[in-house]
């Protein structure tokens, strides 16, 4: 299991979801300490870097950008988006 992390502006931003996405965004918590390197990477040439991103929501309507830090078994959480 991983721990997941987050700073006051990505709370901030969780803060700001639609009621919609609050369930689905849970969902992406939970798969974050389980299985974190299943994530897409952030830069595609490089898919073995520990920056990775994870869609949610109905469509993929949000994203999540996030840090793995493998030594630590923690996920920081650096950006979360709604476009729906």
């Amino acid at each position: 299991m991983y721990t997941v992390g987050m700073s006051k502006v990505v709370e901030e931003q969780i803060t700001a979801l639609p009621a919609e996405a609050l369930v689905p965004f849970h969902e992406v918590t939970v798969f974050l300490q389980v299985a974190p390197w299943n994530g897409k990477p952030f830069v595609g040439e490089r898919p073995d870097a520990p920056m990775r991103t994870r869609t949610f929501g109905n469509g993929g309507s949000g994203m999540v950008s996030y840090l793995i830090i493998e030594y630590r078994r923690m996920v920081e959480i650096i950006h979360v988006v709604w476009y729906g």
